[in-house]
């Protein structure tokens, strides 16, 4: 796979940010926080994210990949807390490493 995680969370965010114009779009940057604490995006957007990533995998690759599932849930660290730990976490389930 050419692409990165970041090069497919970029792709998906700008899906998203073109989808609706009455929304703060998401900045895409590593540092970008998705969820958790304070100033993450909504948890409609993320879902709309995941679902974003998890098609454009699919679409680009033939390939489908579960993003949240019970493993994920289980983890430490949380893989949803900012653009970068995503982009880790979908490049440890890419086989990316």
């Amino acid at each position: 796979m050419s692409e990165t995680g970041l090069d497919i969370i970029y792709a998906a965010i700008d899906r998203l940010n073109e989808q609706s114009d009455d929304r703060e779009k998401i900045i895409k940057q590593p540092e970008t926080r998705l969820f958790g604490g304070d100033g993450g995006i909504d948890s409609l957007d993320l879902v709309n994210l995941v679902v974003a990533i998890e098609h454009h995998i699919e679409d680009t690759t033939s390939n489908t990949v579960v993003l949240v599932d019970e493993s994920t849930m289980a983890l430490e660290n949380n893989p949803f807390h900012s653009v970068a730990t995503l982009a880790d976490h979908l490049e440890s389930l890419l086989g990316c490493d």
